[in-house]
Parts: C-alpha cells; structure tokens; sequence
C-alpha cells in the first residue's frame, strides 16, 4: 500500500520529534527565556523612562523655585539697603531733626540691619546644610529658662497689635543635652513666623512630656491659617506663603534640619483663617538628667 504525501509527512515529523525531543524542548526553553528577558527589559525601560520623567519634572521645579528664590533674594536684598541708605543720609543731612524724629529713623535702621543680618544667617545655615558641614556644639540648656529670656527678648520690642509672647506650659524643670544656639533658633523661627502671620489675637508657646516620654513643644498663633495644599509645602525650601511679607523661605527648612539632627519630627495643624499650631518633638534620650546642679 502506497503512502500519500501527507501522511509520510506526518510519520517523518513524528520520527523526527522523537529523535531530537530534548533539543527541541531546550530550543523552546531558550525562545521562552527569550521572550521574558524582552519583557523584562521592556518594563525596566518604561520603568526608567517613568523615573526619568519624574527626575527631570523635579529638577523643572527645583529650578523654578530657585529662579522664584533668587528674584525675591534680589528684592529683600535691595529693599533693607535702599531703606537703611535713605534713613542714614536723612540723619546725616538734616539739622533740624527732634530727638524723636532721630529716634523713629534709628530704629528704622537698626530693625532693616536685623533683617539684613538673619538673612545672611539663613543663606550660610542652608548652604551648610546642603553641604552637610552644620556644625552642632551639644551643652546642658536649662529649657524653661531659655525661653523665658526669649520671650521677655521678644516681649521687650513693642508692636502695633499689641501681642505678646505666652510661655503657657512647661515642665517644672528641664534640661536637654543639645546645641543651645541651634535650639534657640529653632523656636526663634516658630515664634517669629507665628508673629509674622498674626495681626490680633496671641501668640503662645509650650512643651510637654509624650507618653512615650519624648518632649513636644508647640507655638500656637490665632493668625491667618494655612491652607491643606500650602501645609504639604511649608517645609521645603524656597517656599513662602506670602511673597508680600519678607524673609528668604528658608527658615522653617532650616527647622526642620535641626529637629531632624536629634531624632525628632516636626509638623502644623492648622485651619485657613483659624490659627496654625507649629510642633516639633525630640527624643527622650536628649534629656540632661543631672539636676543636681540646679
């Protein structure tokens, strides 16, 4: 009996198969490897494609917020020096001044030097901290008398709202084993940025242990509030809430640079046109338990 074409066909292909089965199947092996290396390869390319994006839409916003930070530089610069400029070549070329009138461009002065001052303080701060060269000088600080001075400091200058500085709750006594001059700056920055947003009402600030034993400290205005959008923001730099207002939009950077030095955390809560409650926390183990001394 005569074999037709298809069935000689099929007998050749069974008997090849059985043949060469292993290396057919290791071919198949190899053809599957291959397919999954090319999506593998395919996703880890969308994968970096995506991550590229992201990094270049990061370094399109720091850019633009340094480019935001260098135009508002260049006015806060030259409005501080125009204004003590003005004033010093008023006292320098009339005669005819009162002592009050004096006094009022003296401290004219005086106040556009401070400000001049802390902004270059804030300048070296960050490159510092960019550069991770901050330099920390840990001490015994008796916490409760600190801010005591700092607020009687900040109470002595008058204001036209008439607010004034309330240290409303502290721990009968405290002491932490931290930089004196860095945690000074830290609610320094709290008090002042509260000060600045706040037209009428109080200013208050406090500390209390956690039930972790961690330290919580707040500085708590009845000011304008932050928004939920701009409280995501606040902390980054180069970031300022209101343009109108001076500063360089690094001080609560530079906070949080602080707070994160010794192991604590740092957040607001607040409500638009309700008020803003600034926190930070450090840890236990910063505390000086020699109290002895005292």
């Amino acid at each position: 009996m005569k074999l037709d074409f298809a069935t000689f066909y099929i007998l050749g292909a069974s008997d090849f198969y059985q043949r060469n089965e292993i290396l057919l199947l290791c071919f198949g092996v190899i053809i599957l490897l291959l397919l999954v290396i090319m999506i593998v390869v395919s996703i880890n390319k969308t994968k970096r494609l995506k991550t590229l994006q992201q990094l270049n839409e990061v370094a399109e916003e720091s850019n633009q917020l340094k480019n935001a930070f260098i135009a508002n530089m260049t006015h806060e610069i030259r409005t501080p020096l125009n204004a003590i400029v003005g004033f010093t070549n008023v006292l320098a070329e009339t005669d005819n001044l009162s002592r009050e009138e004096r006094m009022i461009f003296l401290k004219e002065i005086n106040d556009n030097k401070d400000f001049l001052v802390q902004m270059i303080n804030d300048l070296l701060d960050f490159s510092k901290i960019e550069a991770n060269t901050m330099e920390y000088k840990d001490g015994d600080v008796d916490v409760n008398a600190l801010i005591q001075e700092m607020c009687a400091a900040e109470n002595a200058h008058p204001r036209p709202s008439g607010i004034q500085i309330e240290f409303v709750e502290k721990l009968p006594q405290c002491r932490l084993m931290i930089d004196r001059v860095r945690f000074a700056q830290v609610i320094n920055n709290l008090v002042k940025n509260a000060l600045k947003f706040t037209e009428q009402g109080s200013v208050k600030i406090g500390y209390r242990r956690l039930s972790n034993n961690n330290f919580y400290f707040y500085v708590a205005d009845t000011g304008c509030g932050i928004d939920e959008e701009s409280r995501r923001a606040i902390f980054e730099r180069f970031v300022k809430m209101n343009y109108n207002i001076r500063g360089t939009g690094l001080g609560l950077s530079i906070t949080k640079s602080i707070v994160e030095h010794y192991g604590g955390g740092i957040g607001v809560e607040s409500k638009k046109g309700e008020g803003s409650t600034f926190y930070f926390t450090l840890p236990a183990g910063v505390e000086y338990k020699e109290y002895g001394k005292f």
